[in-house]
């Protein structure tokens, strides 16, 4: 069996396996559509595994085939994932449950498979971390993080643009008005989502893993900047709008863009990096003298 169209029947077997993954994960699988339906940073959990599934259909022609034989050392990621499940209940930690579905489908691949299965499967296994939700420990850590970053930035920004701008703290002084770039404003939702695309698309590609690393470092930066251009665009039109009620739909309206607008940026940064530094074209002495008749 060399192509993933001659094993489609190995995938049926998947199928009561999957069932069983669903009913043995289901508290945990609950807790995290409840977290995608209620918190913004992360209602991109939706789409994590069909972008799964794409990934596995872009990468069909690489697909290595199918083991005759069962190849047990999988079962070492399974008993991993159970040790994380039991970890998860000792210690109160519902995220290393949700995380212990990656070793377990991983392992299981393993087993059906084989190695060389597995490996190939990888990067779609490792895209459902991001319909995870962050540790609160984490999660509270880095939007720290980013509200700081956020507020020194958009701070300069608006120097530069003219405007008598102090920080203090998670607070932006425009003259004698006040911006507080709260907790939400951190741009948390940005990174992950932005995060979430590039490591698809990085995944996708047919680039070297410089190109991919390339890909992926833009995240941080980007994100960063689109959220400082976010609050720099609220402060200056606070400036001309005073009722409250306008100035809540421009608060909302801007945060609606900052996806779009970090998608289109992330991919004219993808298209630039493809058209600039092209794959090196190996020219063999047959497709010369084909070019010389």
């Amino acid at each position: 069996m060399s192509s993933l169209g001659s094993t489609g029947w190995w995938l049926v077997r998947f199928v009561p396996l999957l069932l069983v993954i669903i009913y043995a994960f289901w508290p945990t699988l609950v807790w995290a559509e409840s977290t995608w339906r209620s918190e913004p940073d992360y209602s991109h959990g939706y789409l994590v595994p069909l972008l799964a599934g794409l990934l596995l259909a872009n990468r069909s022609e690489t697909f290595p085939g199918v083991r005759r034989r069962p190849s047990y050392w999988g079962v070492s990621l399974i008993i991993l994932a159970i040790l994380m499940r039991f970890a998860s209940r000792l210690l109160y930690m519902d995220f290393l449950d949700g995380y212990a579905i990656l070793p377990l489908i991983a392992g299981i691949v393993w087993v059906m498979l084989g190695p060389a299965a597995m490996r190939w499967s990888l990067p779609a296994i490792g895209f459902l971390f991001f319909m995870i939700p962050l540790p609160y420990q984490a999660e509270t850590l880095l939007s720290w993080k980013l509200q700081g970053v956020a507020t020194g930035l958009s701070t300069a920004i608006l120097r530069v643009l003219g405007q008598p701008a102090v920080s203090e703290a998670h607070v932006i002084w425009i003259a004698d008005q006040r911006l507080m770039v709260e907790q939400a404003c951190s741009g948390l939702r940005i990174f992950i989502g932005v995060a979430a695309l590039a490591c698809f698309w990085a995944a996708s590609i047919q680039r070297s893993w410089w190109d991919r690393l390339v890909l992926l470092l833009s995240v941080v930066p980007l994100a960063i900047f689109v959220n400082a251009m976010r609050i720099v665009a609220v402060g200056l039109l606070y400036q001309w709008v005073g009722s409250e009620g306008k100035r809540a739909l421009i608060h909302d309206w801007t945060g609606y863009c900052m996806i779009p607008a970090a998608f289109g940026l992330l991919w004219l940064l993808k298209c630039y990096w493809q058209a600039v530094y092209r794959p090196v074209e190996q020219a063999t002495a047959r497709d010369f003298v084909h070019g010389l008749s």
